[in-house]
């Protein structure tokens, strides 16, 4: 087996982050390793349908789980690639960079948000810098407007670092399911049902 780092990042025993084994749909190939592996043929070895995952690409490996594993990881090297693409306001003369880049809309989001809210103060108030997620697909790009209410009240409702991380996942993992079902503007429509139950929970 395997040691337990993902398979699409550079999360795993040496970074501290928990792996989870994410099986994929067999292939004949794959039935004939676990047909020899049965019948103690001295078949050895991590088997050929599943791979590791950190906590948000798992999320992106479980969407595909019906794929064969080399299916799934082609569809997201085709399909789920992206760049967090930085912005300097202070300086206009700048042009925008590439911060990182990586595959899983979960994970890409991820990212966006925790720039976004790290570059946000409580009461709204940005730095002088932006961020868009970019992706290869025929997608446009992922941004938030400068004056933006829905960023404020998530910023408002993080108490602890702990609850960033939680707050992050789970836009995160929303705005990705979004993404793969529909466009830009599902993606948009979740952070408005998120903003929309916080504001119920401040009532």
């Amino acid at each position: 087996m395997m040691p337990p780092n993902c398979c699409l990042c550079d999360n795993g025993i040496e970074t501290g982050h928990q792996c989870e084994l994410v099986y994929f749909s067999k292939t004949e190939s794959d039935r004939q390793w676990y047909a020899m592996a049965a019948s103690d043929k001295g078949v050895t070895g991590h088997p050929p349908d599943c791979d590791w995952f950190c906590d948000l690409h798992a999320e992106t490996a479980k969407s595909l789980s019906s794929d064969d594993l080399t299916t799934a990881l082609q569809h997201l090297r085709e399909n789920e690639s992206w760049q967090l693409i930085y912005i300097d306001l202070f300086d206009r003369d700048t042009p925008p960079s590439v911060q990182c880049s990586g595959l899983g809309f979960e994970s890409g989001f991820a990212r966006f948000w925790d720039q976004i809210l790290a570059t946000t103060e409580a009461d709204g108030r940005r730095y002088p810098s932006d961020y868009r997620l970019s992706f290869q697909s025929n997608q446009g790009d992922y941004s938030l407007p400068r004056e933006c209410p829905e960023l404020t009240l998530i910023k408002r409702h993080i108490p602890s670092e702990e609850k960033a991380a939680q707050t992050i996942t789970r836009l995160a993992i929303g705005q990705a399911a979004q993404m793969r079902r529909g466009d830009l503007l599902d993606v948009e429509k979740h952070l408005t049902d998120h903003c929309k139950q916080l504001s119920r929970m401040q009532t």
